[in-house]
């Protein structure tokens, strides 16, 4: 995923509601990040998604997080929504993904369940939860996936740990509550990709 390449951040906004999308979306990006997630497991996130997706600038990729069902993915491919991010491998929804040229990113914690996603189609994967999993397994599930694999890690990373991450193999980094919580105002939005952006000037 180019988008990655100069900044390796993707901002997970648990919780966006459609008053503050656009907002919160012109800050991510220029702040320099240039993926954006919304999870569809809180309300209004198909709203806020259609709206970052017809304001921001071309070369910002947003994407759908938490994509478990059908129905849902034939709504982002209704919209035209190129990133399908899940928490979990369903063979299904990789293969339906890839067939319409979406980036399918399938969330796994074993090599087991990323070879199937491979066999699926998938070539980007979610290391999650990747706290709970550390940063040594990583670099043991690095060791045997082919080369064309790129893991994103998620979950437990922060602005403290972001490097270590990147040191050990991930290609980028999704980042939740530390960037962005459900209520947060525009200033503490603000601090926070603060916080992130010295973290990518320092690796």
């Amino acid at each position: 995923m180019n988008h990655l390449k100069e900044n390796p951040f993707i901002a997970i906004l648990r919780g966006l509601q459609p008053t503050q999308a656009v907002a919160v979306g012109n800050l991510l990006y220029e702040a320099g990040l240039r993926v954006i997630e919304v999870p569809l497991n809180r309300p209004n996130a198909l709203e806020s998604i259609r709206l970052l997706q017809n304001n921001l600038p071309e070369d910002c990729l947003i994407g759908a997080g938490t994509v478990v069902t059908h129905e849902q993915l034939d709504s982002l491919i209704e919209m035209d929504i190129k990133l399908a991010i899940s928490p979990n491998t369903n063979e299904g929804l990789i293969k339906k993904a890839c067939d319409h040229k979406m980036i399918s990113m399938p969330g796994f914690m074993s090599p087991t369940e990323a070879y199937v996603a491979y066999n699926s189609g998938a070539r980007m994967m979610k290391l999650f939860p990747a706290a709970s999993l550390g940063i040594v397994h990583l670099k043991a599930v690095l060791s045997i996936l082919p080369n064309d694999v790129d893991v994103i890690a998620v979950g437990g990373v922060d602005p403290s740990n972001a490097n270590l991450w990147l040191e050990a193999g991930a290609v980028g980094l999704g980042i939740g509550n530390s960037l962005f919580a459900q209520g947060d105002s525009y200033q503490v939005s603000k601090e926070k990709v603060m916080a992130f952006s010295k973290a990518i000037a320092s690796k």
